[in-house]
């Protein structure tokens, strides 16, 4: 049973949304009725300027396993670049941590599966916290393009810079309103560069090198991903089971190549189950 749930309680202490959230980055949960209700739950965490509609094939297939999925959208994202311009890693932090521990206070056992910079806050809570599982698709462990110092300098005159995108029908968008919400979300977003939100991102990857994998890892990765550098993963996972896709753009959940995607969808689902 699919939940649409604003998840209130686990927004304290972050940065309170302004704007409305646009239909596809809305929380939802997967939910088995209550006589086979799930024994444990899989928290999702979406990416940098991703939204909870990104996640939806993994989800179902995860909650197909048997497990109890639950897919928020983190504070700032989802809604307005203005929102989004208000938040950093600490909303982002925060939020992710008080989900993981009111899913842990709730459920038998709890892992995590994470796309992109969701991969650097999902090693952050398996640091301290009492994860079974992680799957790490495109983690943002390292991102050769982005110039720290660059960013820094921007931040403090140009928080908001203008930049051209446009949508790619190539992509298989899966949540209820697709297209036309892409739309939206890059109106808000991907036509824009923040560069006080970038960095963040970048002291996020950065906090990730003060710790190690202590659970049992899945990581999906390609060389052919032109936001992240494949390459990082086992010097920052070296315990991880890593597999490398041909051909997989960074958005493998809603991947161009129907293959990567049916396969990563699949890989999370039989990882977590296991």
């Amino acid at each position: 049973m699919k939940v649409f749930d604003s998840f209130s309680s686990w927004y304290e202490g972050c940065y309170a949304d302004k704007a409305e959230v646009i239909p596809a980055a809305r929380s939802f949960a997967l939910l088995h009725d209550c006589h086979s209700r799930a024994r444990e739950a899989v928290l999702f965490i979406h990416g940098y300027a991703g939204y909870p509609g990104e996640l939806v094939s993994a989800a179902q297939a995860v909650y197909e396993k048997g497990f109890d999925c639950f897919v928020p959208r983190l504070p700032g994202m989802g809604t307005s670049g203005r929102d989004f311009m208000n938040t950093d890693r600490n909303d982002w932090l925060t939020f992710a941590r008080s989900a993981l521990v009111s899913l842990l206070d709730e459920y038998g056992s709890v892992s995590l599966a994470a796309h992109s910079m969701g991969c650097l806050i999902a090693f952050l809570l398996q640091a301290d916290l009492p994860v079974r599982r992680a799957v790490l698709a495109m983690p943002a462990f390292s991102m050769p393009q982005l110039d720290r110092a660059e960013l820094e300098r921007l931040a403090l005159s140009k928080p908001d810079i203008p930049a051209e995108w446009k949508s790619d029908p190539r992509y298989h968008l899966k949540y209820e309103n697709a297209p036309c919400d892409d739309e939206k979300l890059g109106h808000e977003y991907y036509s824009h560069v923040y560069p006080r939100q970038l960095v963040s991102l970048l002291d996020l990857s950065d906090e990730v090198k003060k710790h190690s994998l202590r659970v049992p890892a899945l990581i999906l990765a390609s060389r052919q991903d032109a936001v992240t550098d494949s390459s990082a993963c086992s010097r920052y996972a070296a315990d991880a089971e890593i597999v490398y896709f041909s051909g997989a753009t960074h958005y493998i959940y809603y991947d161009i190549d129907p293959q990567c995607e049916a396969d990563a969808v699949r890989m999370t689902a039989d990882f977590l189950l296991s």
